[in-house]
């Protein structure tokens, strides 16, 4: 038996009577769920055996299109991902730093006083001021400027998220994000997930060993869509979705 190519075909199931044509997405192994009005399709329909939504209908053996969704959307590539991903990231921080001018004044000031004491130290030559001066000036403006790029960092993914299923930065490369299985708005669960697992060493970090440990997390989220079967950082994996491109 011949064997039908994943991709959009003729619906097979009866349509009620009136209903306009559509299109099921058959990916190469058997039909599934995913149904779009009928569109311009050079494509003969793939053979109706009677069943779909999951029930096997063609020969065994055949992937699907690794590099789309299950309903045959495109998923974003690696590069693509990465520069969203500095882009938002430099927009958080900008926001951060305004919010939190003061913070970042004080963190400035300690390391300036820090220097200039270390330089005066050289040229008088006399003993260099220990690192305490500096770490017990500038821990409480860092931890507090943390906390604030944090809370930036969730109002920003969350509410663009939900919002438009995608950050300023996926936008300005073409990128969505979307459920893995099917199509549809993002609930506040699925975002508030994704963001907590991308964003999970920060809070395992204040965690004694762990935290150590922890710092290589951002990484191996960063690169795991390099090597996963479905391109999915593990973010995307804890709340079932994927990153598709919006532009061929």
């Amino acid at each position: 038996m011949e064997q039908i190519p994943a991709g959009w075909y003729a619906d097979p199931a009866p349509a009620p009577p009136g209903a306009p044509p559509q299109q099921r997405w058959w990916d190469g192994r058997q039909w599934t769920e995913h149904v779009q009005p009928a569109a311009r399709s050079g494509r003969s329909p793939a053979p109706y055996t009677g069943r779909y939504a999951g029930a096997p209908a063609g020969p065994d053996g055949r992937a699907a299109d690794p590099s789309r969704t299950p309903d045959g959307q495109l998923l974003a590539g690696w590069w693509q991902r990465l520069a969203a991903y500095l882009v938002d990231s430099v927009l958080v921080f900008a926001v951060a730093a305004v919010l939190g001018w003061s913070l970042v004044r004080r963190i400035g000031a300690a390391y300036a006083d820090a220097f200039d004491s270390a330089r005066r130290a050289a040229e008088s030559g006399t003993a260099l001021p220990g690192s305490g001066i500096a770490t017990a000036d500038v821990a409480g403006p860092l931890l507090g400027f943390a906390a604030l790029s944090l809370a930036v960092s969730l109002v920003y993914h969350a509410g663009f998220l939900k919002a438009l299923s995608a950050t300023p930065g996926k936008l300005a490369l073409g990128l969505q994000v979307r459920l893995r299985d099917r199509p549809g708005p993002l609930s506040w669960g699925t975002v508030l997930v994704r963001w907590l697992t991308q964003n999970a060493a920060s809070f395992l970090s204040l965690l004694p060993v762990i935290g150590s440990v922890a710092a290589i997390y951002p990484l191996l989220d960063g690169l795991w869509p390099l090597w996963d079967a479905k391109k999915q950082a593990l973010h995307d994996k804890a709340a079932a979705t994927n990153v598709v491109r919006l532009r061929g």
